[in-house]
């Protein structure tokens, strides 16, 4: 036997589910809805189980959910994307084969990647260049902390770490855990099935980072550091990067495109200028910058002394 809902002619058995979704849509209880209807709640139970009943009641109820207004769909749930590397560098100059390592090793899904060499050399603006360059690779986001291992006792501590990587993946303060373990377990939960890139930077030691580190390879980190970190490698099976000068060519790009053209007009100066700053990056944009306050200075008499060549924490060290 058909049943007419307004809608559509139903047999009893789909009638009886769409009385149900109907409910269920409202937010009603069987008790709830039956007092909107006036009936007894065991006559929803019977609607509800196929037993359709008398047409009178089965009105009552046809005109209870009429006179309902579903509540709106809730809004899709949509995964906290964190976008936390800082500004790429502008210019930056040279380590193709760094960057093919990097995409070698990182966007193979190796779990961690160290970049490694002495202040100034570019570990950070290496990884924060890599970083954006592989952005598309990481579709759920990227996480960064300067640790700040450079400065001993100035860097935050690990667990206030974990606390705002939770909070930047959208766990509200409240209900951050307090235990160190219990915040590193649900960092490890969050990032489980997701593709992210974790940047720490200014790494002091394998154990500052451990309980950072993800428990899949699908989040794999970068991390730079000036020591050797040999722990690191040997424990957690990083794939060590060292940093070095940079060659002659690339020193001389590099002051060219800070420069301009005085770079070509002077090229003596200018390499006598890159070999006096190292060819390091951040002696290189320090002696850079000096050159462009005093446009008029040869490059060969431009000032690449000990505060040129002062180790920094931006993101050229």
């Amino acid at each position: 036997m058909p049943f007419d809902t307004g809608e559509s002619v139903l047999g009893a058995e789909a009638f009886a589910s769409w009385v149900r979704s109907r409910r269920a849509a409202a937010l009603l209880t069987q008790e709830e809805l039956a007092a909107l209807a006036a009936v007894s709640v065991r006559t929803i139970r019977n609607l509800e189980a196929g037993r359709v009943g008398r047409a009178h009641t089965r009105r009552l109820v046809l005109m209870a959910l009429a006179d309902l207004t579903p509540p709106p769909p809730a809004a899709p749930a949509h995964d906290v994307v964190p976008a936390q590397l800082p500004p790429d560098v502008p210019a930056f100059t040279g380590r193709d084969t760094e960057l093919r390592a990097l995409d070698g090793h990182l966007a193979a899904a190796t779990a961690i990647c160290l970049v490694s060499g002495p202040a100034g050399v570019g570990k950070t603006a290496l990884a924060v260049h890599w970083g954006h360059r592989a952005g598309d690779a990481f579709p759920d986001g990227q996480l960064y902390a300067d640790l700040r291992g450079s400065v001993p006792g100035t860097g935050p501590a690990t667990t206030d770490v974990l606390a705002a990587f939770l909070r930047a993946l959208g766990v509200p303060g409240d209900d951050l855990p307090q235990a160190p373990d219990e915040r590193a377990a649900r960092y490890r939960t969050l990032l489980a099935g997701r593709r992210m890139l974790v940047v720490l930077d200014d790494v002091a030691s394998a154990d500052q980072i451990r309980p950072l580190l993800p428990g899949t390879p699908r989040c794999p980190v970068l991390a730079t550091g000036r020591g050797r970190l040999a722990d690191l490698v040997a424990r957690d099976g990083a794939h060590r990067i060292g940093l070095g000068p940079l060659p002659a060519g690339d020193a001389l790009r590099l002051l060219h495109a800070l420069v301009g053209d005085r770079v070509a007009a002077d090229s003596l100066g200018a390499t006598a200028l890159a070999e006096r700053c190292g060819r390091l990056p951040l002696p290189l944009r320090a002696a850079a910058e000096a050159a462009l306050t005093h446009p008029a200075l040869p490059l060969s008499a431009v000032f690449a002394g000990p505060a040129a060549a002062l180790p920094g924490t931006g993101p050229q060290g």
